[in-house]
């Protein structure tokens, strides 16, 4: 029953992922948030845990316009997450037709250091697209990715990533391969706002919070010389996207305090970001729970 159960689900995600593709470009971004405001309604878990994050990390809000920014928020994902489907339609020519790039020389410094370059955004915006628009302009990626556990799923989303050359790197023992990448000059990405177990992580601080995160990808850029790049991706006007690289930050050297040092920074660029539209941000992930 279960192998039938699987199946059927596949079968469904597979017919959901062709009928996004083939909508127009105009109905996607509508679409979705019409998905996520039913999701809101549906759901009785997901908004109360993003309800609670919002008022613990902004604690300057009101209790309504928590409320209004988790409504937004899920709104946001719906279309985010249609959005991201929808861009393995496009042609590299399409593609950067749609996009608008800013702080690029932030790119440029960072590899003119000539040791490679760690990637690193959060579950804000369109993310997928830097596997998408990235390597138009730079090259290739090597991605870390979490299995999800479905295998349909993850499938899809391997798919969608190993455009243009891309390579994955599973996140559990990842750090050999983005050694080896950034070794070789190359350019790695990874997502660095979720939590990890307290076994994996150190804490630092976030939205005034102590955190667990993990410290892997410091201690990467401290055994390479790699800067570590912050990028953002986000929706704009027109079915367009606005892709920001912010400074580098760049590694001073071993040790236990330059590691927990490097990862303050790292929260601290993803803080920034998520300050700044905190609609964008996937607040219904359980980012505080301390075990």
């Amino acid at each position: 029953m279960s192998g039938r159960t699987d199946h059927l689900a596949a079968s469904v995600l597979d017919a959901f992922v062709r009928g996004v593709r083939a909508l127009p470009q105009s109905w996607v971004r509508p679409l979705g948030g019409l998905l996520g405001s039913l999701v809101y309604r549906l759901d009785a878990r997901h908004p109360r845990v993003a309800r609670r994050n919002l008022e613990t990390a902004l604690p300057e809000l009101s209790h309504s316009q928590a409320e209004g920014i988790a409504r937004r928020c899920f709104r946001r994902q719906g279309s985010l997450a249609l959005d991201n489907i929808r861009l393995a339609t496009f042609d590299p020519a399409e593609m950067c037709r749609r996009l608008d790039l800013e702080g690029w020389d932030n790119f440029h410094q960072a590899e003119a250091a000539g040791r490679g370059v760690l990637i690193f955004s959060a579950h804000l915006g369109v993310h997928d697209l830097l596997a998408h628009a990235v390597p138009l302009y730079k090259g290739p990626l090597d991605i870390v990715a979490r299995p999800t556990g479905k295998r349909r799923v993850d499938t899809l989303l391997a798919d969608m990533r190993k455009v243009h050359g891309n390579r994955l790197i599973a996140k559990r023992g990842a750090v050999w391969g983005m050694l080896e990448a950034l070794r070789r000059g190359g350019r790695v990405a990874i997502l660095l706002d979720q939590r990890v177990h307290p076994n994996e992580g150190i804490e630092v601080p976030f939205f005034g919070r102590m955190s667990w995160t993990s410290p892997f990808p410091a201690r990467v850029c401290q055994r390479t010389g790699a800067p570590a790049l912050p990028i953002f991706s986000y929706q704009t006007a027109g079915g367009r996207y606005r892709l920001v690289a912010r400074p580098p930050i760049f590694p001073r050297g071993e040790g236990e305090r330059e590691t927990t040092r490097l990862c303050t920074a790292f929260l601290a660029a993803i803080e920034r970001e998520v300050r700044a539209q905190p609609e964008e941000w996937l607040w219904m992930h359980e980012r505080w729970r301390r075990h």
